[in-house]
This record gives structure tokens, sequence and C-alpha cells, in this order.
């Protein structure tokens, strides 16, 4: 009787042990795929920003005493501009690498996390180009990147910049947690997407940003849109848009971040520049003259305060360059970055907008 009660405690011991281990494993294993998607490997959570993080790479590989331009901002920017449009551009006399880092649904919270994350992953750029979308200027109750943010593509550090600025932070904390707990189970059609694309059904294939060039632009994939279609695309902008277009106002949260990340480029001692993508004039029309009258005040503080030069290309385009009246065609793309570059881009490379002790100078005289 002593030796079975001796087995069975055994056995027991042996069972809590295996269960322990299995435990133990499994959250090793989830631990461990976190940091290596935070620090290696952030296609694996976020593909937008991991392909292009990964094509930056290689561009920076190819031309390593290139000094880099980056762009930031929305898909406007990520479809509407082509740095393989621009004119050959030059800091200082070297050959400029200009490459197109805008990221669908960012406004200033999420390019002041995008430019926080490329920092952390060794990307250091010697001049930033923000977009500034006036819409997503005004965000404020529910409205705005709130409403749309994955916490999926959130990394450690991103939820600590991002919670700064968003409504309800506890409960984004709460959605990124359960995410957490399981990552190779919440990713894994984009870890299968990488390794295993052959086991997965096509709809669950992550094709979208594979159509990148190599310089991070997305162009849109026709040439021409019916008018039923871009009627569609306007209709459902307006709708986007609607909640912010109601009661225009710069509200305290976009500009607490738009203003961080100005502060975090003058910090690093990045020049920075903003600049306003092109809108038909149906989506222009759309704003109210107040509306308007604050945008422009808005911009001219910033760039009295931060010594930001602000070039404003709303009206820089025909609508026949849009295929919803503020996302540009193919074509349209690159006729806007060919003048963008050689207009606007090239005039903030040239100049510089610190002083030695990191002072904003007087640049009013390169603005539109």
């Amino acid at each position: 009787m002593p030796s079975q009660t001796g087995g069975r405690q055994a056995l027991r011991t042996h069972a809590r042990s295996a269960v322990g281990c299995g435990l133990t494993g499994f959250a090793l294993l989830q631990v461990g795929l976190s940091v290596v998607m935070d620090r290696w490997a952030p296609v694996l959570h976020d593909p937008e920003y991991g392909h292009k993080l990964a094509l930056l790479r290689a561009r920076q590989a190819e031309h390593p005493d290139w000094p880099l331009v980056l762009v930031l901002g929305s898909s406007r920017s990520g479809i509407g501009l082509s740095p393989a449009a621009f004119p050959k551009l030059a800091i200082e006399g070297h050959s400029a690498l200009v490459f197109n880092f805008a990221i669908t649904g960012c406004g200033p919270i999420q390019e002041l996390q995008t430019f926080r994350r490329l920092l952390r992953h060794g990307v250091r750029p010697q001049r930033v180009l923000i977009e500034v979308h006036p819409l997503l200027l005004h965000q404020d109750h529910g409205i705005g990147e709130e409403t749309w943010l994955d916490p999926r593509r959130l990394d450690l550090a991103d939820l600590g910049t991002v919670g700064r600025y968003v409504g309800h932070p506890w409960s984004l904390y709460e959605r990124w947690c359960r995410l957490r707990l399981s990552p190779w189970y919440s990713n894994r059609f984009l870890i299968l997407n990488r390794f295993a694309r052959s086991w997965l059904e096509a709809q669950h294939h992550q094709d979208a940003w594979t159509h990148l060039s190599g310089d991070g632009w997305l162009p849109y994939g026709r040439q021409e849109i019916p008018t039923d279609e871009y009627r569609k695309g306007v209709e459902h902008a307006r709708r986007e848009y609607g909640p912010m277009l109601a009661d225009f106002h710069v509200t305290a949260t976009a500009d607490a971040a738009l203003t961080a990340l100005l502060r975090a480029c003058r910090d690093e001692g990045i020049p920075a520049a903003l600049y306003l993508m092109p809108e038909g004039s149906e989506f222009r029309s759309w704003y109210s003259p107040p509306a308007r009258r604050e945008i422009a005040d808005y911009l001219a503080r910033l760039r009295q305060t931060y010594g930001v030069p602000v070039y404003d290309a709303t009206a820089w385009c025909d609508d026949g360059d849009f295929w919803d009246s503020h996302h540009l065609l193919a074509t349209g793309a690159r006729r806007f970055s060919k003048r963008f570059g050689g207009e606007a881009v090239r005039e903030f490379l040239a100049g510089s907008y610190y002083t030695s002790r990191g002072r904003p100078r007087d640049v009013s005289q390169n603005t539109r």
C-alpha cells in the first residue's frame, strides 16, 4: 500500500511538473514572439510598416552615403507621392534619398508614433516632410484616428506614445494586452502569410504591401475610374469625414500630437516641413469659410513657433487626377510629385531652418 501511495504521489508530481513546463513553454513562446515582432520583425504584426521598413533599409544599403528625406503622412501621401517622379534632389551637395513612409489612416498621432518607432529601429532621417491632413486636426469624442486604430499594429513603446492622445487609453491597453497574451494566435494569418503562404485561403493573403515601389509609393491600381465608381468614392469620403466637417475646429488632442512631433524633430536636430496634399474641387467645397480660416491660422502659428515651412498644395491638381476627390490616381500622382518635388521639396532641402542653438529661424519667405 505505501508503494502504491508513493507511486500516485510521484505521478502527480510528474503531472504537475509537465503542466508547469508546458505553461512555461507556452508563455515563453508568446513573450519570445512579442520581442521578435517588436525589435526585428514588425511585418508580423504591422505588415504595412514592416514592408516599408524592409524597402527603406534596402534602399539605404544601395546608397549608404545619401542623406535620407522621410515622408510621413496618410494614405493621401502613400498613394499620391512618388519619389521616383521627383527631380534629382540634394542636401548640401549630396544626392538625397527620398522615401515615402506614409501609413494608411495616419494623422498626427500615428505620424508621431511612426517617427519614434523608426528612430528605435535605427532609421535617422536628415529631413522630414510631414503631411497635415486638415480634417484630422479635428479629433475628439471618438472622432478621428482612435476610431480606426488597430492595437495589433502597436508595439509596447507605441502603446505608451499613442495612449497619451486617445480618449480611452485603458480600453486601448486592455485590447492590446488581450492580443499579446497569445500573439501566435492573434497574428496567425500574418505569420502564415510570411512563412507558409500556401496554407492560407486566398481571402487571407496579405498582398497589398507587396505592390509598393522601391521608394515606398503605392500607386492606385487603375489608370482611370468610371463616373459611378468615382461618385461612390466621393460619397464614402463625405460619410467618413462628415463628423469632422460638421463642427470643425483644431482640437487639443490633434494639436498636442502634431506639436509633440515637431518638438521631437527639433530635439533630434532634424529639420521638418509641413505640407497639405491636393484635394478635388468638390472635396474643397465641403469646408466652411471659418474652418478654412482656422486651418490657415493654425498652420501660420506652427510656422512661426517651430520655424517650419508650410507647403499648401491643396489646389495643385485637377479633378480628373483623383479617384474620389482626395486620393490621386497614379497618373495624377506622378504629375503632382514632379511639381511638388521640384518646387516645394527642392526649396525645403536648400534651406536651413534651425540656428546652431536649435532655435527656429524666420522662414516666412520659404512658405506658400
